[in-house]
């Protein structure tokens, strides 16, 4: 359930899985997008390691109740990297394919839309995969012969990072293309993902600069950014900070009229 608090903001509210989870970690990008509203909105986490869309489907109403006294005014979506994941033969595992993702992912974004007239909706597409990281994490983690094997490949990524920027523009949602935003980088490979797959600090700063760029873009009433929202308490205070100089000189100069 979402928190009633006393002193309501807008609430923004990022939905992903470990992209998200460690996006308020050092150098975060959620972290970094928390410190940036700090006066403007309320920035609530629910990032979960390991979900896919299936996860994220089934899990819509308990974390998005449409009963919540304060709906959020943005929701960034950010799924992809697991559904992207190659089929295990057993069944099991985090892969979803491609037309069942797009449909998960209207899915969600309609619900979303659904939570108010003012909840807006912005996708962000998976970033690359460098598969030689992702094939040393697998040795590190398992042995020599798992890096036989290759958990995801840029090229599957590209084609989920496409679905997820065709449903955005279908629903009507903003959309991040980070999945060709780090590409543009130089060495996009070790610069911008940590492992292969999760973003570094650069990376989340690639994403959080193409996060504010459709923020900025779109022309939605009331606007969400930043320096067109309302601050809390902005106004003069008798606890305002007076440096001793001037309490000083504004003493002298009393005193200099008497």
């Amino acid at each position: 359930m979402m928190m009633q608090a006393g002193h309501r903001r807008p609430l923004f509210v990022l939905y992903g899985a470990s992209m998200v989870e460690y996006a308020f970690r050092p150098e975060g990008w959620g972290a970094a997008l928390t410190n940036m509203y700090s006066r403007q909105a309320d920035v609530l986490l629910r990032g979960y390691k390991g979900w896919n869309t299936r996860r994220a489907l089934e899990a819509l109403e308990t974390i998005f109740p449409k009963n919540s006294p304060i709906p959020p005014s943005l929701v960034v979506i950010f799924f992809g990297t697991n559904d992207a994941a190659f089929p295990l033969p057993s069944g099991r595992g985090q892969y979803v394919p491609i037309l069942e993702y797009k449909d998960n992912l209207r899915h969600i974004c309609s619900y979303m839309m659904g939570l108010s007239d003012t909840t807006r909706v912005i996708l962000i597409a998976p970033p690359p995969i460098f598969e030689e990281a992702r094939r040393t994490v697998a040795r590190v983690r398992f042995g020599e012969k798992a890096a036989e094997y290759l958990d995801r490949t840029n090229e599957r990524t590209r084609a989920y990072a496409e679905a997820c920027i065709s449903v955005a523009q279908e629903m009507g949602a903003g959309v991040v293309n980070l999945w060709s935003a780090i590409q543009k980088k130089s060495n996009w490979q070790t610069e911008c993902l940590s492992d292969g797959m999760h973003l570094s600090a650069e990376g989340g700063k690639i994403l959080l600069e193409e996060l504010l760029t459709v923020i900025k873009s779109e022309n939605w009433v009331p606007s969400l950014i930043a320096e067109h929202m309302r601050s809390d308490f902005t106004e003069p205070s008798p606890y305002d900070m007076i440096h001793p100089y001037l309490e000083a000189a504004q003493s002298c100069n009393e005193t200099a009229l008497l």
